[in-house]
């Protein structure tokens, strides 16, 4: 059972969810810093705060307790007069008289305020009352000492208050970010809208180029990409287009000289088949098939070349001597072709082929590939040879050059027939190309070798000889690979 396919991620989505968590985690730990820094500063400020309370009890209990050095009572109508100055504002005050370095005498004291605060030592401290924890200072001017309190659970519920109060306006902002993101990768992703609506809409085979997002500096390498893709594409169709005519036709000539043949056959072993029309109908049949054969094989030989992807040093190398024994084996190969009656074939190497030159030298082909490239062009040479002079392979290694920095390997073919013109040699690369339509072979022969040179990144050329005509097979010297 075939997996099934997996939700196309958004890539709107994968943006906004960036964004915010980007500002969530910015803001976040700008915010916790800040509220860190604010809880520190309330707690100060609250502090400052009992420090003045207790500074202005004092003062005003001096004011009103003139005799208090002496630890006369106090008089009537002060403790209201304190409560109601110092019992504001959430402060807790005690009001006391110092009799003596151990005895003090409580004479004020706010209700709820915790006993006997003004008892503990000067300076901020600590005091408990009802399970409660307070924040004390007590402050000593002369024989009275004023203790001023407030609760640490009204201070936490005070900052907690404060982060509630910056937490809405957080969340609020970050929920605007978040639709604010949205709208923005929205209307940033329109062009990759527009460039997906071009191309759905763009006709089967059409080469005008696509303009959507063309303006857009990190869209525009896509749309190119793009183009150039749809460029190759299109070319692709139109070469198969091609080829597959070319190929229809060229095979409808040995398929209708093949029922042509079988019919007279027919007719022959209806007449009684005696005169040997119906054994020459016979292996004219016999030969249209391996003509036919041939040409399948060529067809599907080129085929293969052209859409061949694989760089050519992973298809493999062929080196030193196994040059030498790939081109004796394509003319072993081309003479068997050929059949008795076929020319001799005179082999010149230069160097010869005992120096250690032919040891470093290699080329980005394999040798089947180089042997069917040499057979094509034996084939031909052979086949239109005349005369009793051989024809002739030379082979020869080419200094380098800045194109060629290992040398150039150098294969010419020379025969003796009629030969052809320049402008017939331009035009003899092209597939099924021949010189007349009853010249025999495909013509697809060389087509195949001139994709092969290719392939190992060399060249096929053709030009006329007196008399005769002359292929040359290039291809550059690459390094060899290490233990090959």
């Amino acid at each position: 059972m075939t997996a099934p396919a997996s939700k196309p991620r958004s890539l709107r989505l994968r943006l906004v969810l960036a964004l915010v968590a980007a500002s969530c985690l910015l803001w976040g730990s700008v915010g916790w810093w800040r509220l860190q820094r604010l809880e520190h500063e309330l707690n100060a400020m609250l502090d400052e705060r009992l420090v003045a309370s207790a500074h202005m009890v004092a003062s005003i209990a001096q004011q009103l307790q003139p005799h208090g050095r002496d630890g006369l009572p106090v008089p009537a109508g002060l403790e209201p007069t304190l409560q109601t100055v110092i019992g504001r504002d959430g402060v807790a005050c005690e009001v006391s008289l110092v009799r003596s370095e151990v005895d003090m005498l409580p004479i004020a004291r706010t209700a709820g305020a915790p006993e006997h605060a003004s008892l503990a030592a000067t300076g901020f401290g600590q005091a408990t009352k009802g399970g409660k924890l307070w924040r004390t200072y007590v402050l000593q001017e002369g024989g009275l000492r004023v203790a001023t309190a407030d609760r640490l659970d009204l201070r936490a519920q005070m900052a907690r208050e404060t982060w509630i109060a910056l937490a809405w306006p957080f969340a609020l902002a970050l929920a605007g970010v978040a639709l604010l993101s949205w709208w923005i990768t929205t209307h940033g992703l329109r062009p990759l809208q527009r460039l997906r609506r071009e191309l759905q809409q763009q006709p089967t085979g059409s080469t005008d180029a696509l303009t959507a997002g063309s303006d857009t500096q990190e869209l525009g390498p896509v749309v190119d990409a793009l183009n150039q893709l749809l460029t190759r594409t299109h070319a692709l169709m139109e070469h198969e287009r091609r080829w597959s005519a070319d190929a229809a036709h060229e095979l409808r000539t040995p398929l209708t000289a093949i029922k042509t043949h079988v019919q007279v056959a027919q007719l022959a072993l209806a007449r009684g088949g005696q005169d040997g029309t119906c054994h020459q109908a016979l292996e004219q049949t016999q030969q249209g098939i391996a003509q036919m054969q041939h040409m399948m094989e060529q067809l599907l030989e080129l085929a293969r070349l052209e859409a061949e992807g694989t760089p050519e040093r992973e298809r493999g190398l062929t080196c030193g001597a196994v040059l030498l024994q790939t081109l004796e084996q394509a003319i072993a190969q081309s003479r068997a072709h050929a059949g008795q009656a076929c020319a001799e074939v005179a082999l010149h190497c230069r160097p010869q082929a005992d120096d250690a030159a032919w040891e470093a030298a290699c080329v980005a082909l394999p040798a089947p590939l180089l042997a069917a490239a040499l057979t094509n062009v034996l084939n031909n040479a052979l086949e239109h040879h005349h005369g009793d002079a051989p024809v002739t392979v030379a082979l020869q290694l080419a200094a380098p050059t800045a194109q060629t920095p290992f040398g150039q390997l150098a294969i010419t073919v020379r025969d003796q027939g009629p030969g052809m013109s320049q402008q017939d040699c331009e035009r003899a690369l092209q597939r099924f190309w021949r010189k007349s339509g009853q010249s025999p072979g495909s013509g697809l022969g060389l087509t195949i070798t001139d994709r092969i040179m290719h392939s190992g990144g060399g060249s096929l050329q053709l030009a006329p000889a007196q008399p005769g005509l002359q292929v040359q097979l290039r291809l550059p010297l690459v390094a060899p690979i290490e233990g090959h």
